[in-house]
């Protein structure tokens, strides 16, 4: 059931837990993205969806969606609502073309790095990056926006929704000590993830990849990827931009850079690539 003051446009999405409908405020007049749980019998699931709301509400951005309100339908479903974003994902953009422009990759890794440092200052980790979860939106698809935050954990007051035994996320971007359960996740984890992000990015495949789930974390825990600059075709085998992969995805969480620190330095080589196409020293 669809809350009232919003009316149902059409379905955008609808998986296990969730479904994303896509409504006209009655209000106000605006498009919104309504996120409604399915099963509220499921305590996890509500606890999960409550995680989601409380990380975008804390945490205002220009890279983040923007959180509007949430609450509960008349038969108890909760549900948030949230900006609609028109747009694609990068998943989207990445099946249209092989690998991207560096100048674009640098561009969408600043933006994604920005959304990181603000969840990471409010100690919040999203947990689930991949490409699905960053839209690309404005009418030059340039503008950023990180989304998803059902898997999100938030470190300060210890709220994490795993459950013994079972592994949330998708394999191929997953954090070794996500896998491993040897430490919880941290800021690191989100770093690792999109410095897997940027390697398929730049050379066209992810760094870990197989027929199976399991045959892929196998290979986060005792595999290196060949580093980017071997990989990667003309400019993207930038060795700047391979080293940055190489140390975000580097095993030990405590060995990865921030994103802070990682801002500083993709927006040092952004300015040399710059340099170099001006003719400047």
């Amino acid at each position: 059931m669809i809350p009232e003051g919003y009316a149902p446009l059409t379905t955008m999405g609808e998986g296990a837990i969730a479904k994303v409908v896509k409504c006209l405020d009655t209000r106000s007049g605006d498009i919104v993205a309504l996120k409604i749980l399915k099963d509220i019998t499921d305590d996890d699931d509500v606890k999960r969806l409550g995680v989601e709301i409380e990380s975008i509400s804390r945490v205002r951005h220009p890279n983040i969606v923007t959180f509007i309100t949430h609450g509960n339908t008349k038969d108890g479903a909760p549900y948030v609502v949230m900006e609609w974003l028109d747009g694609e994902n990068l998943r989207d953009l990445l099946e249209k073309e092989e690998s991207l422009d560096i100048m674009k990759i640098i561009e969408i890794t600043l933006q994604i790095l920005n959304a990181l440092e603000a969840c990471h200052r409010k100690s919040i980790v999203h947990r689930d990056l991949k490409p699905e979860n960053v839209m690309l939106c404005g009418t030059n698809r340039d503008k950023v926006k990180l989304i998803d935050f059902g898997m999100a954990k938030l470190l300060l007051d210890g709220t994490d929704l795993t459950i013994d035994g079972q592994l949330f996320g998708t394999p191929q971007y997953l954090a070794p000590e996500r896998i491993t359960g040897s430490c919880k996740a941290t800021q690191q984890t989100d770093i690792y993830s999109l410095g897997i992000m940027i390697y398929e990015m730049a050379a066209g495949f992810r760094p870990f990849d197989g027929e199976d789930a399991q045959a892929i974390l196998r290979q986060h825990l005792s595999e290196r990827p060949k580093p980017l600059s071997s990989v990667a075709l003309g400019e993207l085998a930038n060795p700047l931009l391979s080293q940055l992969v190489r140390r975000m995805m580097r095993q030990t969480p405590d060995q990865r850079p921030s994103a802070t620190s990682l801002l500083s330095e993709f927006r040092k080589l952004r300015q040399n690539l710059l340099n170099l196409k001006s003719g400047s020293v």
